[in-house]
């Protein structure tokens, strides 16, 4: 009785198993569980260890009741047959010695039966693992038969060579076709795995023939348990006036065998109510984590909604600028730079400038009143050639004196300015599509062609011609493309016009793209065709 308890509590325990992996598969919805608006009060996990000492203790209770009660069995038999065997001889013996090996019989098969719902259980797993795989890659294709993909493809391909599109639809369809070639390969290892798939459905319909016929053997064995029980039963009546003395015995063996019975229910309730608290916490950390999620997904939206305002702003505070307002400030700098370097009188200016610092030091100036110094005048002292000689200055230039030396000065300022521009000016020349002016006399025509610039980009309206930043990021993308390809043509020995590796020649026009419009040259000179090609040179 006590193994087939035993086989009872491990088939139970073999289905509670089972039982659990159809639960995950058939998960209740959240939402139908939990409200998810509201705080989720979180639920303590069950503690394990504590669930098995538990256990234990019954399990120790129980074999403490067993040994007992096999105890009082030994002396029931001693007193009923006299020693062990007498027992075994008398008909009674030889009757339970058979229901014992039948019994033992019925554990072995319980216990191959067990080997047989273990492998059972391994070709299941292996099952769900492959099936699993299989759902996750069918999730994200959109056809798994690969005749359905080559013939997807082919026709995506046909429309590609035979239909007009926009670049955008291109590269969308062209996208599509690598999908559908990536999902190929997928649709590939599907069908392997399918293969393997069906190689455990038949392992596994072998595995479930096999427990049946091993169910049907234990059905059958217990069939002949109960008649042999029978039987010792009959037999155990006809000895009942043999009983007397052991009738105390026999109460206590079945008070006994009714606290174990006991301690096995206290041990199943223990472990329904393990279970049922265990399935509380998995279904509150469920509720957590979805109301993490849902919360997340709140967040990332308002996220979302705040940068997308924050971009309309930036947009609407875009559009309420002044259309190319960089380019016009660039023209009035341009044009500002060149009329105070070369066109305004230098002296003039600083005339100017030093009787506008005046009148401001004046303006500033508080009055004094009672004045200790009022009545004196300012003297200067005569410059002494020893201060001359100590600042540096020596005797030779007291010689010639002042006079000269200034009126030579005064006639070098007042020469004409040497033209020059830099580099930086050729370039913001060649943001707003002008070029720059190639001696002094065409720097007036270059300020009033700067002028007429800012004029026109005052009157275009926004997003009809490039943008200075717009061109100054197109220059920089050919430049990183021309140094690209000419590191590739270098890394392959070779040299452009065939001359010296490394050397720059000045007088190739080739090395020179134009800034701005031909039209704009001005004057002849070795500066005329500047920032134009050698052929356009030459047909000027």
């Amino acid at each position: 009785a006590a193994v087939a308890a035993a086989a009872v509590d491990g088939k139970s325990g073999n289905n509670n198993k089972g039982k659990n992996r159809r639960e995950k598969k058939d998960q209740v919805p959240i939402e139908e569980l939990y409200d998810l608006s509201k705080p989720i009060k979180r639920i303590e996990r069950p503690s394990k260890q504590e669930h098995e000492a538990e256990i234990d203790a019954i399990d120790a209770a129980i074999d403490a009741l067993r040994s007992e009660r096999r105890t009082l069995q030994s002396k029931i038999d001693a007193a009923l047959g006299g020693s062990k065997n007498k027992t075994n001889n008398s008909p009674l013996g030889r009757e339970r010695d058979a229901l014992n090996k039948l019994k033992n019989r019925k554990g072995l098969m319980i216990e191959q039966k067990r080997q047989i719902r273990t492998r059972l259980e391994i070709v299941k797993s292996n099952a769900d693992r492959l099936i699993g795989q299989a759902k996750n890659a069918r999730s994200g294709m959109k056809f798994t038969n690969l005749a359905d993909i080559d013939g997807e493809i082919a026709r995506l391909q046909r429309r590609q060579e035979t239909s007009s599109m926009s670049l955008a639809d291109e590269k969308k369809l062209i996208k599509e076709i690598e999908a559908l070639q990536a999902s190929r390969r997928t649709a590939e290892e599907l069908r392997s795995k399918q293969g393997d798939l069906d190689s455990i459905k038949e392992d596994r319909k072998t595995i479930q023939a096999d427990l049946n016929a091993k169910d049907k053997e234990i059905d059958a064995i217990q069939k002949e348990i109960d008649a042999q029980a029978k039987i010792v039963k009959e037999l155990t009546d006809k000895q009942s006036s043999q009983r007397g003395a052991v009738d105390e015995l026999i109460k206590r063996r079945e008070e006994l065998k009714g606290e174990m019975d006991d301690k096995y229910k206290e041990k199943g309730e223990l472990k329904t109510q393990f279970r049922e608290k265990t399935n509380d916490w998995y279904q509150n950390q469920r509720a957590i984590k979805a109301q993490r999620q849902l919360q997340y997904e709140e967040e990332k939206k308002r996220r979302e909604e705040e940068h997308a305002a924050w971009l309309k702003k930036k947009e609407e505070e875009e559009l309420a600028k002044t259309p190319y307002e960089e380019e016009m400030a660039l023209c009035e700098y341009l044009a500002d730079y060149l009329t105070k370097t070369y066109l305004m009188d230098g002296k003039a200016e600083a005339e100017k400038k030093a009787k506008a610092a005046e009148e401001k030091a004046k303006a500033d100036v508080v009055a004094v009143k009672d004045d200790p110094f009022a009545g004196f005048k300012a003297m200067s002292k005569k410059k002494n050639n020893d201060d001359e000689i100590y600042f540096g200055k020596g005797k030779k230039g007291s010689k010639k004196g002042g006079g000269g030396g200034g009126k030579k000065a005064k006639a070098k300022k007042a020469s004409t300015p040497v033209f020059s521009l830099n580099f930086d000016l050729f370039d913001q020349f060649g943001m707003i599509s002008l070029n720059p002016p190639t001696n002094l006399e065409s720097v007036a025509a270059s300020v009033e062609e700067l002028k007429a610039k800012k004029q026109w980009y005052s009157e275009q309206p926004r997003g009809s011609i490039p943008t200075a930043r717009e061109i100054r990021k197109a220059k920089e993308e050919a430049t990183k493309k021309a140094n690209n390809s000419d590191n590739g043509k270098s890394s392959k020995g070779g040299n452009r016009s065939g001359k010296g590796k490394g050397k720059f020649d000045i007088s190739d026009g080739d090395e020179f793209a134009p800034l701005g419009s031909a039209g704009a040259a001005s004057s002849g000179g070795a500066n005329s065709s500047w920032g134009q090609k050698a052929e356009e040179a030459a047909s000027s």
